[in-house]
């Protein structure tokens, strides 16, 4: 299936081949564990979840939020199965900025009170 991988490091955005086997997503973002966040409707993206931590990271923001390490843009269908994306490589490029060298993400976590 079709995927597009941002990579900020070498500061690229290209489509990418995706078996649909899970582990080779590993590899693609080039991380230890992943995780998936909503870009929008069906719009996912495969991020290294690890990616805030690294030290000499690079970064990227799309949709005003920023990541750390590369991420892989796929679709998921109506029972959640991931799927080829239907963005297109110019889409991609106009929703996405490179953050420049040197810039720093500070890992945030809260914890609310249920009670």
């Amino acid at each position: 299936m079709k995927g597009i991988l941002i990579n900020p490091h070498d500061e690229t955005i290209k489509k990418v081949v995706y078996t649909g086997d899970f582990r080779e997503i590993y590899d693609i973002v080039d991380c230890r564990t992943f995780d998936v966040v909503n870009i929008y409707g069906t719009q996912d993206m495969y991020v290294d979840d690890e990616g805030l931590l690294i030290n000499n990271q690079r970064y990227f923001s799309i949709n005003g939020r920023n990541y750390g390490g590369k991420g892989l843009l796929l679709s998921h269908d109506d029972e959640g199965e991931t799927t080829s994306t239907n963005l297109d490589l110019q889409m991609v490029q106009d929703m996405v900025q490179f953050l420049p060298e040197g810039h720093i993400e500070t890992p945030y976590m809260e914890f609310v009170s249920w009670t």
